[in-house]
């Protein structure tokens, strides 16, 4: 519990838990994005996290926010604990908010990734 606020109350420490989702480990990617799935639920911890992969957006050269993550779903389907903490994890962030606009926004972000296209048909979005 004390470790949770102490991560809680220091931003770059968050970011830092987000930026080792560029782990070659599936397991761990799973573990970060489970951790993550968690802040988001604490109370401003939403902000917290979105803020995270802002930097990482920075940090590493995305075009728009989750793209990497979107990238590392689509590649590691065939380790399904990464796959369920993904969801989850995109589940948690989409659906914790309570404005109900900028939950169709975050909807959006991952439309605009191919997240529908990759569960309806099983594979890349087309050019």
């Amino acid at each position: 519990k004390s470790g949770f606020s102490l991560v809680m109350n220091h931003p770059a420490c968050v970011n830092e838990i987000t930026l080792s989702l560029n782990n070659k480990s599936a397991r761990t990617k799973a573990l970060v994005l489970e951790l993550l799935a968690a802040v988001c639920l604490v109370r401003g911890g939403h902000d917290i996290i979105l803020a995270a992969f802002d930097n990482f957006k920075e940090v590493c050269g995305e075009k728009n926010r989750f793209e990497k993550l979107m990238e590392y779903f689509r590649n590691e389907d065939s380790n399904i604990d990464f796959m369920v903490a993904c969801m989850q994890f995109i589940n948690i962030v989409v659906h914790s908010v309570e404005n109900m606009n900028f939950r169709v926004f975050l909807q959006y972000e991952f439309t605009h990734l191919g997240l529908d296209h990759y569960l309806e048909v099983g594979g890349p979005m087309p050019p």
